[in-house]
């Protein structure tokens, strides 16, 4: 008893020196000094020789310094004993294969692969030290044979992994999917691993075969799983009316289950495909039972009637009407938001919008539908110049909501009111606060304007200039956009404009483009380009630019420099993903 407590005094004791040493060993390896690696590897090896981690550290610092002698000896002292790790044999043939002696190291592969048949247990850690030394075809026959010889065991996730590196995708695919089909909790993540294989292309490779292996299994055995994976690789395709001929199937089958169908229709309105995201909400509401869902499903419909144009304004008037009449029973909250902007934006009827938010506001239940009402009443009240009353309802989000990011949205809001109204003072208190805002892009937006005005207001104590700037974005916003214009021409002209010119050229570019003027938008990001390569807009004006010579101009060449120009000149740009991805599509590469 006393001899054991002294062991385990004795081990307590000198792990701390172990690890200390085993750190040091692990650092000296990395950094490329195998000497001094060597030597400490050694000594753990000396104190502690049934340590695999030790024996296995001193071998590969023996590789490296071409050592192949003494790794060998040192394995093959190790499995002599009559406790064998079996990874020995692994680090065995891997020493081996350096010295381009194959049949060897096929020796003790075969040893490593019959030791996993007798101790299934080690087939995982042992399938793991095979493909990190890219032996996978080792790997597979040890996947295969260990299922043959205990069926129990599924070793399919690690089998289909070692198909993908082999290059093997359709023996990948039907492992996936048996997988898949066995064990519904990997499909999240086996889709996401499969996304690796799949691009957008139909005639890619990978998307080519999983649609055959699918369509195979979905002729023998029509599962919903199949119908799922399908509709997931037409979305990935953006062939989103396949996609949907296969959420309806699944439909039929789930007994009422309408969320796929909803989602693959979110996903079309996301990626612009306005009329298959119609077609998609308006099956979702000749199915839906629960109100709730229907109603969603009229707001998504409304929506899209807007945007494609489709139906004149006064039958889309009284859609908004008779939904309003007819859920009243339920939170509304959305549904007036949209009906609010359509009056205010596209009907001129700014009162009506106005008084049906504030009555909304008042008897919302809940603080957040409170303060996305009056978010939205503060931005119609300041398009149609009630500024103090849009001041208040900005100050009331924050009040209700307090540290939320809709009340960051407020004060960025109030702030921008102030701006426009010419209180720059007031706006710049305001911005100080959110320049440390949670949301990235309210901070952005929050250093933007502050300085902006902070730049305009050193050189120029009476701010004309700015103010006449000013009043041209507040033009902008309330989408007067011909007397925007006129407005950033005048101060285009005018004196003591220097410090504004690029702003001026960056915001004339984004007015021409939106009254669908893409010659004369193109002359402005040009002309800022050329006369201040260092503003800040520079890269706006690139991705513009690029985004022009490919929807207007038909001229994907000269896409190609403006996107060059950001992924090698921008880095920093928050384009530079988005640039690097439209590059490499117009390049013709894959992308997944």
């Amino acid at each position: 008893m006393r001899l054991w407590v002294f062991i385990l005094a004795i081990g307590f004791f000198c792990a701390p020196i172990w690890a200390q040493k085993d750190y040091l060993a692990e650092n000296y390896f990395e950094q490329g000094d195998y000497e001094k690696a060597l030597t400490l590897y050694q000594r753990l090896v000396e104190e502690q020789p049934r340590q695999p981690k030790f024996v296995l550290g001193l071998v590969n610092t023996y590789q490296q310094l071409s050592m192949f002698a003494p790794a060998e000896n040192l394995l093959k002292a190790r499995l002599r004993e009559p406790r064998i790790y079996p990874l020995y044999y692994i680090a065995l043939a891997n020493n081996f294969n350096i010295q381009r002696q194959a049949d060897s190291a096929q020796v003790y592969i075969d040893k490593a692969l019959a030791y996993a048949i007798e101790q299934p247990n080690y087939t995982i850690s042992i399938g793991k030290a095979l493909t990190d030394l890219s032996l996978l075809e080792p790997a597979k026959t040890l996947y295969q044979g260990a299922m043959q010889q205990h069926p129990d065991k599924d070793y399919n996730l690690q089998l289909a992994r070692v198909y993908g590196e082999l290059g093997d995708l359709e023996a990948m695919f039907e492992t996936y999917l048996t997988l898949m089909e066995s064990t519904p909790r990997f499909i999240p993540s086996i889709q996401r691993y499969l996304e690796t294989y799949i691009t957008e292309d139909p005639q890619n490779q990978g998307n080519m075969l999983l649609k055959t292996a699918l369509l195979k299994r979905l002729a023998e055995r029509p599962e919903p799983l199949y119908n799922s994976l399908l509709s997931w690789l037409f979305a990935q395709q953006k062939e989103y009316g396949k996609a949907f001929i296969q959420e309806k199937a699944i439909f039929m089958r789930s007994g009422g289950d309408l969320e796929g169908v909803k989602q693959l229709g979110y996903a079309a309105l996301n990626d612009q495909e306005h009329t298959t995201a119609k077609t998609i909400f308006d099956y979702v509401l000749t199915q839906a039972l629960d109100p709730r869902e229907r109603l969603s499903a009229h707001i998504e419909i409304l929506r899209l009637d807007r945007e494609l144009n489709q139906r004149p304004d006064v039958e889309i008037d009284q859609d908004y009407t008779r939904l309003m009449q007819e859920f009243n029973a339920f939170d509304q909250t959305q549904l007036t938001l949209d009906y609010a902007d359509f009056l205010a934006f596209h009907q001129e009827q700014s009162q009506k919008a106005i008084s049906l938010l504030n009555q909304a506001a008042e008897q919302a239940r809940q603080s957040y539908a409170e303060g996305r009402l009056r978010l939205l009443l503060g931005d119609i009240l300041v398009f149609n110049g009630l500024y103090n009353d849009a001041l208040v309802n900005y100050a009331l989000v924050q009040s209700v909501l307090k540290d939320d990011d809709l009340a960051q949205e407020a004060k960025f809001k109030e702030a921008q009111t102030s701006y426009f109204r010419g209180d720059f003072q007031w706006a710049q208190t305001q911005l100080k606060v959110l320049k440390s805002s949670t949301t990235q892009k309210m901070a952005n937006d929050a250093i933007a304007l502050h300085v902006l005005i902070n730049e305009n207001t050193l050189e120029d104590s009476t701010q004309t200039a700015l103010k006449k700037f000013a009043s041209a974005q507040l033009l902008m916003h309330q989408k007067k956009y011909t007397q925007a214009i006129a407005a950033l021409k005048d101060l285009q002209s005018g004196e003591q404009t220097d410090r504004l010119a690029d702003d001026v050229l960056h915001n004339l570019g984004q007015l021409y483009l939106l009254i669908q003027e893409p010659h004369l938008a193109r002359e402005q990001w040009e002309i800022l380009i050329s006369d201040h390569p260092d503003c800040v807009y520079v890269d706006d004006a690139l991705f513009a630019l690029a985004e022009l010579m490919m929807s207007d101009f038909n001229s994907p060449q000269e896409a190609k420099t403006y996107l060059e120009s950001i992924i090698f000149n921008h880095a920093d740009s928050i384009y530079f993903i988005a640039a690097q991805k439209q590059y490499r599509i117009l390049r013709g590469d894959q992308i997944n």
